[in-house]
C-alpha cells in the first residue's frame, strides 16, 4: 500500500476505490429509497413524467418530500423525489467512505505490538453504526414486526442522527488516519 497523500485523496487515490465508492453510495441509496417507499414493484412497461416540480420543497416528513415525477421501468415503479433521492445518496457515500477509510486503517502495516491499525477501526465505529440507523427501523417497518409501531416514531429523527455520526466517524477515521500514516 502506498502511503503518500492524506485525507480523502489517499483513500480515494484509484479508481478502484471510487468505484467501490460509488457502487456503495448506489446500493444505500436504492436500498434506503425502497424502504422508504420511493422505489416499489407494481409496474408494467415503461414511462417517464415529470408533472409536479412545484412539490419540489414540500415535505412529507421530517427529511422527506414529496416526490415531482414517475419512472417506470419494467416491475419497478419509483416516485422520483430529486431531494429524497440526493439524501439518500449523500448517507451512501458517507457510509462509503467510512468504509474506505476503516479499510485503509485496518490494511496499514503494524507499528506497534498493540495492533494500532485495529484500534483504529473504532474510530469509524460510530459512522458504520450510523448507516443502518436509517434503514434498520424501516426494514423492521417494512417486514410488519410487533414492535414496528414504538421504531416508526424513531425514524424520523435517525436520519439527522446517523449524518451527524457519519460525518463524526468520517472525520475521526481520518484524524486516525494522518496519525498513523
Amino acid at each position: 500500500m502506498s502511503v503518500g497523500r492524506p485525507g480523502l485523496g489517499g483513500v480515494l487515490g484509484s479508481p478502484g476505490r471510487c468505484l467501490t465508492l460509488g457502487l456503495i453510495a448506489c446500493g444505500y441509496a436504492l436500498l434506503y429509497l425502497w424502504l422508504g417507499g420511493d422505489i416499489a414493484g407494481g409496474g408494467s412497461g415503461w414511462q417517464a413524467s415529470f408533472p409536479a416540480w412545484s412539490r419540489l420543497l414540500e415535505p412529507r416528513g421530517p427529511l422527506q418530500f414529496e416526490p415531482v415525477g414517475l419512472l417506470m421501468a419494467g416491475p419497478l415503479v419509483w416516485t422520483f423525489s430529486p431531494l429524497n433521492t440526493l439524501l439518500s445518496l449523500l448517507m451512501g457515500m458517507l457510509l462509503g467512505l467510512n468504509l474506505l477509510v476503516g479499510w485503509r486503517l485496518w490494511r496499514l502495516p503494524r507499528r506497534c505490538s498493540l495492533r494500532g491499525s485495529s484500534l483504529g477501526l473504532l474510530a469509524v465505529l460510530p459512522g458504520l453504526l450510523a448507516g443502518g440507523a436509517c434503514c434498520a427501523p424501516l426494514l423492521v417497518i417494512w417486514l410488519g414486526v410487533p414492535v414496528a409501531g414504538a421504531v416508526a416514531g424513531l425514524a424520523p429523527l435517525l436520519v439527522p442522527v446517523a449524518l451527524l455520526l457519519l460525518l463524526a466517524g468520517l472525520w475521526l477515521g481520518l484524524r486516525q488516519l494522518a496519525q498513523a500514516e
